[in-house]
């Protein structure tokens, strides 16, 4: 074997070394993230996720169940269509069983497969696009766009952090697919049309954005080979079994197609709770211009968009009208430029084709927007953005030679800075709140979320002056994020939690209570309340506080202010316990159940139980107390 020849053809295999400056750039831009460990949503994933902690043996369970059904222990529905990526947790599983909990290989696992994103991205630009006249010192069209894709910040978030995985897996798998099937259309093999069929399905398991590619994929072959769109689509036809073959899967596991008929309620998995239709657009354009904004110019960056960091929006506001606007005027020059500037026609059709689904348009996402929603829709960006380098280089050499790789650099380089800048904040948890606390100052989450970095730091130091401050600054987060969402419940459960823990510093039970009827009076359900309320109440020597306390939240903040008449039951009930002979309690409670009867709502059988509750806690009333005889 000539060994000088196998070199020098080695050489020249472009993809070859292009795959390993991609995996090099990766390294580069994301190596501090091998030293992380786990955070975010990777507990539900993988770390606390049941079926991945099974290895090898829970990988049934992954691919028979919705996505979070491993890490609650059933199908809890949170979120609107609810969930079913089972590839990348699959993937968590083969590396659990093999490695145990080893952040640095999942996190070297991400990286290695980001750059393996951007050499198929390259692949199929490759295969795709018409050649075009080199442009000296200046890589190709499909190159520059595979560099320009694998800098861009906005792609942290799916590479740092663990869980991103799905959204990786999603697209590489996608551009596979599309590449495959390119190749079936210019060789006629049926060997290609399998591989673009595999790899479409593995596409579609890790991520339910790849049926995109059902329309994605047609469209290429339109636009560079000449065929009718029509005759693209329908020749496609095994692709599209695809995809309807994971819609029937995906209906089997969870149950349904796009919703459970469930209405839901919680604002932090349904930001548009309260919204009316004009209000609901308005603040949907509102981020569509914030994304494109991203595109071009990616900072400050957050993994927090929740309520309300994206401001409610009217169309009396000058910005929804402008994203109006410039959303239609980027729909006219994708159907304007479709013979004049093809490239720049088909990468509009891609952005608005594969950001559609992430759009909150076609149905909820669960939050307002997210800067992993661009990892797909970015592949346009890049393609825009590098054509645009490269007619520019093409302008007039050898001038416009420099002046391409000045515009490439002066990308590339705040690109890769603002990327290497942004990884550490994925460190852990605290550092990760911390840093998205002070971008998205007006998310209720957010501030909920940091709040309860600094509780936890409250409760594991030794420092007493320390771990009270740390408890200060928790609850100046927690009152922030109930300033923002007044009835965000799991804030108000850790505003208690907070209030519980001041108690036992200062033993003042009466500023306690106080500050505790806030909370109730805004959602008396909470299990923690109830559970420190009974465990207050064990102390007989509380009892004198305790019961002017249950009677005044229960008789005058939940009957009379907030007509709530089964909590107002419910805390009468408790100070019932401690003293069943207390006349006007009785008759507090005589009352409620009374108007429970009358304006509950209740079932037939109900009503005539409260009403003879009602008249039972009467009669027992007056007995203790003539003055309340009827």
């Amino acid at each position: 074997m000539d060994l000088k020849k196998a070199f020098s053809a080695l050489a020249r295999v472009e993809w070859l070394w292009l795959m390993l400056a991609h995996a090099g750039l990766a390294l580069l831009l994301y190596h501090r993230a091998l030293d992380f460990g786990y955070v975010l949503d990777d507990v539900i994933v993988y770390t606390e996720n049941s079926f991945v902690q099974k290895g090898f043996a829970g990988i049934r369970d992954i691919l028979a169940n919705e996505s979070f059904t491993g890490y609650f222990g059933e199908q809890k529905d949170l979120v609107a269509g609810a969930r079913y990526r089972p590839l990348s947790i699959v993937s968590f599983a083969i590396e659990y069983e093999l490695l145990g909990h080893n952040p640095m290989i999942s996190h070297l696992v991400n990286i290695l497969l980001y750059a393996l994103t951007a050499t198929m991205l390259y692949l199929w630009l490759s295969r795709l696009l018409p050649p075009v006249p080199a442009v000296r010192w200046l890589p190709g069209l499909a190159a520059l766009a595979s560099l320009l894709f694998l800098a861009h910040p906005v792609h942290s978030e799916a590479v740092a952090n663990i869980k991103g995985r799905d959204e990786i897996m999603c697209l590489l798998f996608s551009l596979s697919a599309a590449w495959s099937w390119l190749n079936y259309v210019d060789r006629r093999k049926l060997l290609h049309s399998i591989l673009a069929c595999t790899w479409f399905l593995l596409a579609l398991f890790s991520k339910e954005n790849a049926i995109t590619f059902a329309a994605v994929i047609p469209l290429s072959v339109h636009f560079f080979r000449n065929t009718p769109l029509t005759k693209a689509l329908v020749a496609s036809w095994p692709l599209q079994l695809c995809a309807l073959l994971f819609v029937l899967v995906r209906w089997k596991v969870i149950g349904y197609l796009l919703s459970s008929g469930a209405v839901i309620t919680d604002l932090m998995n349904n930001p548009f709770v309260g919204m009316n239709i004009a209000e609901k657009t308005a603040t949907l354009f509102y981020t569509f211009i914030w994304y494109f904004k991203l595109l071009i110019y990616p900072h400050p960056l957050t993994h927090d968009y929740y309520p309300y960091h994206v401001p409610r929006s009217e169309w009396t506001d000058f910005i929804p009208v402008a994203s109006l606007f410039l959303t239609a005027g980027l729909i006219y020059l994708a159907f304007r430029l479709r013979r004049r500037s093809p490239v720049v026609s088909y990468s509009l059709f891609y952005f608005f084709i594969t950001f559609s689904i992430v759009s909150n348009l076609v149905f909820p996402v669960g939050t307002f927007m997210n800067e992993r929603f661009l990892f797909m829709p970015s592949v346009a960006f890049s393609m825009v953005t590098a054509l645009g380098i490269r007619n520019l280089g093409a302008w007039s050499p050898p001038r416009g030679s420099w002046l391409a790789i000045f515009a490439l650099l002066a990308l590339m380089l705040p690109y890769g800075l603002k990327t290497m800048d942004r990884v550490p904040d994925w460190e852990d948890g605290f550092k990760l709140n911390l840093s998205a606390v002070k971008v998205s100052k007006n998310s209720a989450r957010i501030n909920l979320f940091t709040g309860v970095s600094y509780f936890q730091k409250y409760q594991s130091g030794n420092d007493p002056d320390r771990k009270y401050e740390y408890l200060k600054t928790a609850e100046q987060y927690i009152d922030r994020a109930l300033k923002i969402f007044p009835y965000y419940g799991q804030a108000l459960n850790m505003k208690s939690g907070v209030l519980a823990e001041w108690l036992k510093k200062d033993n003042d039970i009466q500023r306690f209570l106080k500050s505790l009827e806030d909370v109730i009076r805004v959602k008396p359900d909470l299990d923690f309340v109830t559970k420190y309320m009974e465990y207050l109440t064990r102390d007989a020597d509380n009892n004198a506080i305790m019961i002017p306390f249950f009677k005044r939240v229960g008789y005058e903040v939940l009957y009379k202010e907030e007509h709530n008449y089964p909590f107002a039951v419910h805390f009468l009930g408790m100070a019932y316990k401690i003293d069943s002979q207390d006349a006007e309690l009785c008759f507090y409670i005589a009352q409620v159940y009374s108007d429970f009867a009358k304006f509950g709502k209740a079932k037939p059988a109900k009503i005539a139980e409260y009403q003879q509750k009602s008249i039972d806690f009467y009669n027992q009333a007056a007995s203790l107390d003539p003055r309340y005889a009827r």
